[in-house]
């Protein structure tokens, strides 16, 4: 047993033989001595790779990721956030631009619509033919020159100006040849023209005749159309009343103004249907048929005045 224990010892140490002035030494190393060369041997390495690793980054600061730079990636990032948002409220500014701008144009369209109905009825054209409410029926073939094309907001915004102004040009336009078409068509509803009746039949001319109730010779100032009591009187021009109620003479009568001059005048009426400063459009019914004031039966007494002036309404009658 010691023989085992002194041989295991003796393989656990290590001998070093060195040459030197006083001769050759020998230089021993126990258990313990190469415990701890090994563990310098295994340790030396790492050792020196951490060394070498501080003195990289000691050596290269800029690789560092410091407070300061930290500091600076945020300020960057603001600064994005701030350009970012900026170009997003420009963006809703032009798009609030854009949509108040075509509610404009919008509503320039809608009036001239409405100015385009309104000449429509005036001229007397088929709605059906020519209808403002609808959209053109226009076609053609797709260029690929037009399909590819691009435009920025500024094409955007300048193609609505030009637009806008387009649009407002031909509303004037427009505005200015239905008041130039109503003012004829007023024109023409105000020249008197027809007879005041619907039905009946001419029972006294204007001029001299016999007087029904004293047979004298006495003049007429009208001409009188018989027809039956209750039957339709009507304007033989737009005008404006100026005159309903009893006359001496007349009856129920109804004056009308028709401008330049000219009153028409409806006499022995059963009923009067309008009222002093209404307007009354040409074949409009304003009376019915009576056998009022100094009058032997159902008829209308039918004057036509120039300037206060009594003219012989026949030439009226007989204008087409």
């Amino acid at each position: 047993m010691d023989v085992m224990n002194q041989t295991t010892e003796k393989f656990m140490r290590l001998t070093l033989i060195k040459s030197s002035n006083k001769g050759i030494q020998a230089v021993e190393f126990g258990k313990a001595h190469l415990r701890l060369l090994i563990a310098i041997a295994i340790l030396m390495p790492v050792l020196c790779g951490f060394l070498g690793y501080r003195a990289a980054l000691w050596t290269n600061n800029s690789s560092l990721v410091t407070e300061e730079t930290i500091a600076g990636w945020k300020a960057g990032l603001d600064a994005q956030r701030e350009e970012l948002d900026a170009a997003r409220n420009l963006s809703q500014q032009q798009i609030n631009a854009m949509t108040a701008r075509i509610g404009l144009l919008q509503a320039h369209v809608l009036r001239l619509d409405a100015a385009g109905d309104r000449i429509v009825q005036e001229v007397g054209i088929d709605g059906s033919e020519f209808d403002f409410a609808n959209v053109p029926a226009v076609g053609g073939p797709e260029t690929a020159d037009y399909t590819e094309q691009l435009y920025s907001i500024g094409d955007v915004t300048g193609a609505l100006d030009h637009l806008e102004q387009a649009i407002v040009a031909r509303e004037e336009q427009l505005d200015v040849l239905a008041s130039v078409l109503l003012d004829r068509k007023i024109d023409a509803e105000s020249r008197i023209a027809g007879r005041p009746i619907t039905s009946g039949w001419l029972s006294s001319p204007f001029g001299n005749r016999n007087d029904p109730f004293t047979g004298k010779r006495a003049f007429h100032s009208g001409i009188d159309f018989a027809g039956q009591a209750g039957g339709q009187v009507i304007a033989t021009a737009t005008g404006v009343v100026t005159f309903t109620g009893r006359r001496s003479g007349y009856g129920k009568l109804v004056e009308i103004s028709h401008g330049d001059g000219y009153t028409t005048r409806y006499a022995h009426n059963d009923e009067i249907l309008v009222k002093r400063g209404d307007m009354v459009r040409k074949g409009a019914m304003i009376a019915k048929m009576g056998n009022t004031g100094r009058s032997t039966g159902a008829h209308v007494h039918y004057e036509v005045l120039k300037n206060g002036r009594k003219v012989n309404p026949w030439k009226f009658v007989n204008r087409r």
